[in-house]
């Protein structure tokens, strides 16, 4: 085909969706991790220490499921899922009912909370499979992105973004509000405006097609990243308390409802309205800040929620943290549909409704995995012969998080801006949207493989590349 014809094709293609359910978008996400349930548990068994032996099964186990979730299994993901859910419920059950007793004894590890690093790196990962695949036909298109309201696969992404960036906010005393944390809060920030910037010029020099209606015509994904840990880090500081973070994000929420019942919402969402000027050029991404913000200052309460608060402590403690993890699951749950009845929910507007949305995928994931490190340490404890035989200090942990999860969570911003440039690479060499399932599924597959190898070499290398 034309390139031109191409190209219209392509902004066509992406346009007027309408969406699914929550529920559907839900059943996408979470067999990712019964998958990694079940590799975790498989390698503790195998005891695999060959690298590519161990990546190999990971990635056979882990990704190519997901792969397949998203494209030709889409259909069956409600099936796939409860499957999934049985096999795992009846295995956990087969092996925790004789260990009953030790549970006073078991202990789990708070440093450096292993269940967030396999929640943060199974979301980039995630997007990173999804942002090629939405382009082929394989993607099942009520999956993409949502027009104005509605719930799409790919409307998770950003959101996510935020909320893991959130949870990891820790309060440090130490630190004082000065002008000197503001330009270091500015500085850090400064690589994602790079890459917001060199985004735009770069699809505007190569005329890449582009949905201009998903952030504006110079905003996008890396930009509202950046402005979002500017303010969000800044409110942090001067608060610096995660409880009252949890009533500034609803303050800020309710706000930014209010602002867009009154008009703002029928500003951005307007089709008469021009793209004149900047800002109007870029409503849509200057519109949904207080959003995301109000995410992120919740996100920091989930962090504080889930976060053990000493070095080691029991079992029982922390399978309360899971539980009340699960409590704020249910809440947000309940409230997208109390939201989709008043307001709608939007990612274009970032509503309350989204905010909700987000929340309730975020937190009903970390408390799955909360309750899968509670499992394997519980299953993989000895009974110790006396008190003062209970493990301590670092022998005490357990390291199950696969490895492509902690390479991909040690360098999260170099995996997700190569999916970029490959995803950008393939669609310009291929026009992937006429493209058959076959081979679609090749590509997207050697993809990922390609992202995963090099995450993983510079994981086992100790390469870090951070730029702040």
């Amino acid at each position: 085909m034309d390139p031109i014809e191409y190209k219209i094709l392509h902004e066509r293609a992406m346009q007027n969706n309408n969406g699914t359910s929550a529920l559907n978008v839900f059943l996408h996400i979470v067999p990712s991790f019964f998958t990694s349930f079940h590799t975790i548990q498989l390698m503790s068994v195998t005891a695999v220490t060959q690298i590519p032996v161990r990546f190999l099964l990971e990635f056979c186990l882990i990704v190519l499921p997901f792969v397949l979730m998203v494209t030709v299994l889409s259909e069956l993901v409600s099936n796939i899922t409860l499957a999934l859910l049985v096999i795992s419920g009846l295995s956990a059950l087969q092996q925790v009912r004789n260990k009953m007793h030790l549970m006073p004894f078991v202990q789990i590890p708070g440093r450096k909370p292993q269940f967030m690093t396999a929640s943060r790196a199974l979301i980039n990962l995630m997007t990173a499979v999804c942002i090629l695949a939405v382009d082929f036909r394989i993607f099942p298109r009520h999956l993409a992105k949502t027009e104005t309201f509605g719930f799409g696969l790919m409307d998770v992404g950003v959101g996510l973004y935020v909320f893991s960036n959130g949870i990891v906010y820790r309060v440090d005393d130490g630190r004082k509000l000065n002008w000197l944390r503001v330009r270091n809060v500015l500085l850090g920030s400064v690589p994602l405006l790079v890459l917001g910037a060199a985004r735009f010029f770069v699809t505007q020099e190569i005329d890449y097609q582009q949905h201009v209606s998903e952030y504006g015509v110079h905003w996008n994904f890396f930009i509202t990243l950046a402005i979002v840990k500017i303010f969000g880090t800044l409110i942090m500081d001067v608060i610096r308390d995660p409880e009252i973070a949890k009533f500034i994000a609803i303050t800020v929420l309710c706000g930014h409802e209010m602002m867009l019942h009154l008009g703002v919402s029928r500003y951005v969402l307007s089709e008469k309205t021009g793209r004149s000027n900047f800002l109007d050029a870029n409503r849509e991404g200057l519109a949904s800040i207080p959003g995301y913000v109000a995410l992120y200052l919740a996100s920091t309460y989930v962090g504080s929620v889930m976060r053990p608060s000493v070095e080691i402590q029991p079992a029982k403690k922390f399978l309360r943290q899971a539980t009340k993890l699960s409590v704020i699951a249910g809440v947000c749950w309940k409230m997208i549909y109390v939201c989709e009845d008043m307001f709608g929910v939007s990612r274009r507007l970032a509503n309350m409704g989204y905010v909700f949305w987000i929340l309730s995928i975020g937190t009903t994931m970390c408390a799955l995995f909360m309750f899968c490190e509670v499992f394997i340490y519980f299953v993989r404890f000895e009974e110790p012969k006396s008190p003062d035989q209970i493990m301590k200090g670092d022998d005490f942990c357990i390291c199950y998080i696969p490895l492509i999860f902690e390479s991909i969570n040690g360098n999260g911003l170099v995996f997700f801006l190569s999916a970029n440039l490959l995803t950008g690479l393939i669609n310009m060499v291929f026009q992937t949207l006429l493209m058959e399932a076959p081979a679609a599924l090749i590509i997207i597959s050697y993809y990922i493989f390609i992202l995963c190898v090099v995450t993983v070499f510079m994981q086992v290398n100790k390469i870090k590349l951070k730029i702040w």
